[in-house]
This record gives C-alpha cells, sequence and structure tokens, in this order.
C-alpha cells in the first residue's frame, strides 16, 4: 500500500527538482495570502480610509505594469534559480519590517504601500525566471503535467492562506500575519536552494564584469529583442492580446465584482464573501486534475480558446442566481475551466519560445495579466455604480466568449502546438 502510494506520489510530483519548486510555491503563495488580509485590515486599522485601502492595494499590480518587461529581461539575462533566491530572501526580510515599525509606532499608509509596491517589484523578477525554469526540470512531453502541478500551488494557497489567517487572528493579532508571511519566503527560498537545475545558453551565465548602467541598457536592449520578437511571432502576438482583452473583461468582475454580488444582490454578510473563496479554489483544482488527464489529446492553443470562451460563458447564469448556493455553484463551475487558461499559456510559450527569450515572453504575460487586471478593477468599481452588478456579469460574459471566439480567427494561433 505505501510503495503504491510513494508512486503515484512520485508521478504527480514528476521529480524531485519539480516538487521542490511546488512545495516552495504552495507555502509562499499561502503566505501571500496571509500578507493580502493582513495588509487590509491593517491598512483600515491605521487609516480609517476604504478609498487609501483601495490605493494601498493596487500598489501591488503597479510594479508589474510598470517593470514587468524588464524583469523578464533580467530573468533572460542572469541565472534564473539565483534570482529566484534573491528575491524570496529580499521579501522575507522587507516584510519583517512591517510588525517592526508597527510596534515602533512608525508604521503609516504611505510605508505600506511603499512596502507592497518593492515586493511586487521583486514578484516581476521572481514569476518569470520560474515560469522559464520549468522548462528545464522536466522532459518537453511532460510540460503540461508540470506546469498543472506548479498552477496548484495558488489553488492550494487559497484554501491554505485564508484558513490559516482565520486561525490566527484570535490568537496573534493582525500585525503577526506578517511574520508568518516572512516565514513562507524563508522556507521557499530553502526548498528552490534544493533544485538542482542546467540552464543551457550563455543568457544564464553571469556577467559580472559589466557595470549597473552597462546592465541597465543592455536589459532595456533585451526587452527590446523581445518585443520585436513576439511582434514578428503571429502566435505570441495573438496570445498577448487575447489574454489581455479577455483580463479587461473577466478579472475586475471576478475579484471586486464578487463582493457587491454578495452585498447587493444576494445581501448576505462579509463571512458568506470568504467562503465564495473557497468555490473558486475547489473549482480549479478539480479541473486542473481533468486537464492533466484530458488535456493532452487537444493542441495548448485550442483548448486555451475554449477556456476563454467558457471562462466568459460560465458567468451569464450569475445574471439570475438569487441565493448564496446556487452563486457557490456557479463559481466552482466557472473555475472549473480557468485551467483551461493557466495551464496551456505557459506550456505553449515553453513550446514555441526559444530559451533565451522564455524569462521576456512570461513577462509580457504578467504585464497583459496584471496590468490590465488592474484596469478592469477600476473599470468594475465605476460602471457597478451604474448597472447591477448581476447585469454587468451578463455584459462581460458575452464580450469574454466574444474575446475568445475571435482568437479562433487567427489561424496561426489557432494551428499552434
Amino acid at each position: 500500500m505505501w510503495s503504491k502510494l510513494r508512486e503515484t506520489f512520485k508521478r504527480i510530483l514528476v521529480n524531485r527538482n519539480l516538487a521542490y519548486l511546488w512545495l516552495g510555491q504552495v507555502i509562499s503563495q499561502a503566505g501571500d495570502s496571509v500578507y493580502e488580509i493582513g495588509l487590509l485590515w491593517l491598512m483600515l486599522e491605521i487609516s480609517g480610509s476604504k478609498s487609501q485601502t483601495g490605493l494601498v492595494a493596487m500598489s501591488g499590480y503597479l510594479p508589474t505594469l510598470l517593470f514587468g518587461m524588464l524583469g523578464g529581461a533580467l530573468a533572460d539575462r542572469f541565472h534564473r534559480k539565483r534570482l529566484m533566491l534573491l528575491a524570496d530572501a529580499a521579501r522575507g526580510v522587507l516584510v519583517l519590517f512591517i510588525p517592526l515599525l508597527y510596534y515602533l509606532n512608525g508604521l503609516n499608509g504611505l510605508l505600506l504601500g511603499l512596502f507592497t509596491f518593492v515586493l511586487a517589484m521583486f514578484n516581476t523578477v521572481f514569476n518569470p525566471a520560474r515560469d522559464a525554469t520549468i522548462a528545464h526540470l522536466v522532459e518537453k512531453e511532460q510540460l503540461l503535467q508540470a506546469n498543472s502541478l506548479v498552477q496548484t500551488s495558488w489553488q492550494f494557497a487559497l484554501l491554505l492562506g485564508p484558513a490559516l489567517a482565520g486561525l490566527l487572528i484570535p490568537l496573534v493579532g493582525i500585525v503577526h500575519l506578517f511574520n508568518v508571511d516572512a516565514l513562507t519566503f524563508f522556507l521557499s527560498f530553502w526548498f528552490i536552494s534544493r533544485i538542482v537545475v542546467k540552464y543551457p545558453g550563455s543568457s544564464q551565465k553571469t556577467t559580472d564584469r559589466l557595470s549597473l548602467k552597462e546592465h541597465f541598457l543592455a536589459s532595456l536592449r533585451d526587452v527590446r529583442e523581445g518585443l520585436r520578437y513576439a511582434r514578428d511571432d503571429r502566435r505570441i502576438w495573438a496570445l498577448l492580446w487575447v489574454t489581455a482583452i479577455d483580463n479587461i473583461f473577466i478579472m475586475g468582475p471576478a475579484i471586486v465584482g464578487t463582493p457587491i454580488f454578495v452585498r447587493e444582490i444576494l445581501h448576505e454578510t462579509a463571512d458568506k464573501y470568504a467562503f465564495t473563496q473557497i468555490a473558486f479554489a475547489v473549482g480549479m483544482l478539480t479541473g486542473t486534475v481533468l486537464l492533466n488527464m484530458l488535456g493532452k489529446r487537444f493542441r495548448h492553443s485550442q483548448v486555451l480558446l475554449w477556456g476563454i470562451v467558457l471562462d466568459g460563458l460560465t458567468f451569464l447564469p450569475l445574471l439570475w442566481v438569487r441565493s448564496f448556493t446556487a452563486m457557490f455553484i456557479t463559481l466552482a463551475v466557472h473555475s472549473l475551466v480557468i485551467p483551461m487558461i493557466i495551464i496551456p499559456r505557459p506550456t505553449l510559450i515553453q513550446k514555441i519560445v526559444p530559451p533565451h527569450l522564455q524569462g521576456r515572453i512570461f513577462s509580457m504575460i504578467s504585464v497583459a495579466v496584471v496590468g490590465f487586471t488592474a484596469i478592469s478593477m477600476a473599470l468594475t468599481g465605476v460602471v457597478s455604480e451604474w448597472i447591477p452588478i448581476n447585469r454587468l456579469y451578463a455584459m462581460i460574459a458575452v464580450l469574454a466568449a466574444g474575446c475568445g471566439a475571435a482568437g479562433w480567427l487567427i489561424k496561426d494561433f489557432r494551428t499552434a502546438p
């Protein structure tokens, strides 16, 4: 029995190196969830202002929008594993300053926003370095399974992080959530340090003889090279535009619209809103398992396009939903198709983009996702003042599905691997 169980885990985790990466991501992303909960409540406690709290939360999106492509260039220029270790160590130390300043009565909203901004800057380097590294940890035919596994780290974090925060707040208070988050970064550092990876090509060799100015100028040239590659490869160009437009339609209603729906349509309380996050996590975990079982039969580009179409259409029932149970089921079904987007996308890039350019392309995807999510959140807040949120869901269901349908018209993208 135990031998069979070990063999099952080996098949799921693919190999030791990917298992270390996955464990580090589960822990650190659960810490991210704890950080977000602590950040919003602590900001409300310090300022008492909802608008200032919103601005601090938005500061976590700005670095990807402003510096995301530069972070990808760095991931292609320097040793990716070392960049991930540096990012984890720096984030762990930075987070510890928040409780320290709090007890010294030196913490304010501006500093909280600054810490959040700087932490997110390290994310712009870590994420493309991680995604580009996956291709060097497994065989080519294992990429879909490997990306599926890494994506589940975020989904498990949605289950573990809020539950952990809920248990800790009555015991240790809000401010100590940041100490927990710092610990998760140090644990992630340890797991990543255990990974053995050999990067091909000269792009992963360190260039210590260059000055900081020369590194910066070289990185800007790398960004231009990446943009030219994306422009000239119609498959990547289409992927970027479809991703950006879909996120404008979907992400704001998914993030901002959910609590509005719970409050204004269902007339429920905050605890019910918290439970909706479990619906997202359960749906995505189930969808990831199903995609890993069935996804190899289809082209990654076509799975992604179907995912975008269904991602929109599965929001349509919210036009008629009037109970929490029905909403929970709707969101769980909606979340089943999210892995059809977030798993084939990196797999497609890893298969068609040369290794020395992958960090830059992954950073462009991050800009398309995070940057346009920020825009979508702002638009949702404004539009929902004029249009009932359930009707807004119906509108974005049609628009997002139309975005996926438009992607089918691009032959080079539709026929990509």
